[in-house]
């Protein structure tokens, strides 16, 4: 076999490019730069490693969104803004 027959196995994306645009962008690769989403993908095809960190980043955004957002209590932005001014 000469070296034309082989197929480069390499990935077009390192996994800690990955895992920084997967921290930045979330885990909804539409949501990534175009020019990004094509590498990452090829990526999640050969990396068992990016499609667990993938999964475990799914699993998060869903555990988060499940749950309402806390509100602050009454008053709250009343008492940061008189904190401000007394200490200007």
């Amino acid at each position: 076999m000469s070296g034309l027959d082989m197929v480069d196995e390499t990935p077009l994306m390192a996994i800690e490019k990955f895992d920084a645009l997967l921290d930045r962008y979330g885990s909804n690769l539409d949501d990534w730069p175009a020019a990004e989403q094509g590498p990452a993908r090829e990526l999640l095809k050969m990396s068992s490693e990016a499609r667990e960190r993938l999964e475990e980043e799914q699993a998060l955004t869903s555990l988060l969104s499940a749950r309402p957002a806390p509100k602050a209590p009454k008053g709250l932005a009343q008492k940061i803004i008189k904190k401000a001014r007394e200490s200007s």
